[in-house]
């Protein structure tokens, strides 16, 4: 065997062993996609003019966001915003009898099964934005209810996770 045939022989192994690597990857990818990003339906409907959030709510609806009410239940009113390439999305809830103490919460919209944000107001309610499809069951299993396709709220004492 000549120097070159030898030289062949000995690269074969490690470019084997590298081709195996790239075909294992590329059937991980293919058998475990990227998970789907958040999809909320209700941004995609034509605004009407409930969908403007009140004079000093939040500034979001002049940051380019789309803006849409969501719902009114047990005193508040609950909105839904995202930014256009909706990678950052928001609920805002507004007591009608404690107006100033209104709240907003914003996530990033990447995953299509998990909650995208909570948010709140100490003594008042707790809301969850979730993406289309969610499965509810825990929420509703702590006494969440569904305000909106999108959203479950309660009222609370406190928001989770504050002092």
């Amino acid at each position: 065997m000549s120097a070159p045939e030898a030289k062949a022989r000995t690269l074969k192994g490690p470019v084997i062993i590298v081709l195996a690597i790239i075909v294992f990857l590329a059937l991980g990818v293919l058998l475990n996609p990227l998970p789907k990003p958040a999809e909320l339906a209700i941004l995609d409907r034509p605004a009407t003019a409930a969908d403007t959030l009140p004079d000093g709510v939040s500034s979001l609806q002049d940051s380019g966001y789309t803006v849409r009410f969501a719902a009114h239940d047990d005193g508040i009113r609950y909105f839904i915003s995202g930014n256009p390439d909706r990678e950052n999305l928001c609920v805002t809830g507004i007591p009608d009898n404690h107006p100033t103490r209104w709240s907003t919460g914003c996530g990033a919209g990447t995953k299509s099964d998990q909650e995208i944000v909570r948010t709140g107001s100490n003594g008042i309610f707790t809301a969850v934005l979730v993406p289309d499809g969610y499965d509810a069951a825990d929420l509703e299993g702590h006494g969440f209810k569904k305000v909106h396709g999108n959203i479950y709220a309660i009222s609370t004492e406190r928001v989770p996770g504050s002092r």
